[in-house]
């Protein structure tokens, strides 16, 4: 809770006006808790599992030849009924452990530093900190997730997630519910490290969800803004590691692509997407442009 209750104060706390931005927050938090804050997150991560997926699933149930193209596994569909029963599957999981994860956590955030006071942090200052959030929990994530491809992590825990060889989504967060909690130190160590406002915090937990999305959404459109992030690893290597299942050594990254690269987990994918571009050279060349499906010319990679 912040110490003063009106802009006057608070301008005479900082010895300046008050921005824009620090007027509307003083004016929403002013008389909230910073736990009541801090359980917004509860709040985001229902929205975001349930309203940001929801394009890209209507996409795929329109059979529309006009987003078909972009899809990186055309001959692989679900149903409704199958895209359903993975939402109420991770909205399941979310209100019997992630929300009560949310719940308790709280005396972490407050140990790390996690501030909701004034003044709010520059625009500057929010990139470069997400930034090392993104880089610490990528690197983090890909050892934990090579973990679990071993045979017991991946038979214990890691094979859910797997269900779904061709990506939705939907199935983003969809996992064990050891996963989520083993999967959440990453998303923690950053903010750890260096700790910011909470609204950066929101920021980030709103931002790994999205890009975790993308990444399962199963669909590579060349639109997508995220092909100018440097190593950004986006749908399509992602779909790969999910292709191959569970004898995937290939493609652990979270969200950029340099771990993968340079700890050599990505030979299979570099040698499959050569291949493919071989492949599509070869029918070029020949006048025969037919639209070759991922999975025809993939039915014999699914190796490293």
């Amino acid at each position: 809770m912040l110490p003063y209750k009106t802009v006057q104060d608070a301008e005479a706390f900082l010895g300046r006006n008050l921005t824009f931005p620090e007027t509307v927050w003083l004016n929403y938090s002013a008389n909230k808790s910073d736990y009541f804050l801090y359980c917004h997150n509860i709040v985001f991560l229902f929205l975001l599992f349930s309203v940001v997926p929801l394009p890209l699933v209507l996409m795929e149930l329109s059979r529309s030849s006009s987003f078909n193209k972009f899809k990186i596994q055309p001959k692989a569909r679900l149903s409704f009924a199958e895209m359903l029963r993975c939402y109420k599957d991770v909205m399941r999981m979310f209100f019997f452990v992630v929300g009560p994860l949310q719940l308790v956590s709280f005396p972490s955030i407050k140990m790390i530093g996690i501030r909701t006071s004034l003044p709010l942090p520059s625009g500057w200052e929010i990139f470069m900190q997400l930034a090392v959030y993104f880089m610490v929990e990528d690197y983090t994530n890909y050892w934990i997730h090579r973990f679990l491809h071993g045979k017991w992590g991946y038979e214990k825990i890691h094979r859910v997630h797997h269900e779904y060889t061709a990506p939705i989504a939907f199935a983003a967060p969809y996992a064990h519910w050891a996963e989520i909690l083993i999967l959440g130190i990453p998303s923690f160590l950053g903010p750890a490290m260096v700790p910011g406002h909470m609204i950066t915090f929101w920021l980030w937990i709103a931002l790994r969800q999205i890009e975790a999305i993308d990444t399962h959404s199963g669909y590579d459109f060349p639109w997508n803004p995220t092909k100018y992030i440097p190593f950004y690893g986006g749908s399509d290597h992602h779909d790969y590691h999910h292709y191959v299942g569970g004898q995937s050594h290939s493609n652990f990254a979270s969200v950029f692509t340099y771990c993968d690269y340079i700890y050599g987990t990505d030979k299979g994918y570099r040698y499959q997407k050569k291949l493919l571009a071989k492949l599509k050279e070869d029918l070029q060349r020949n006048g025969q442009e037919n639209g070759v499906s991922y999975q025809n010319l993939t039915q014999d990679l699914k190796s490293d």
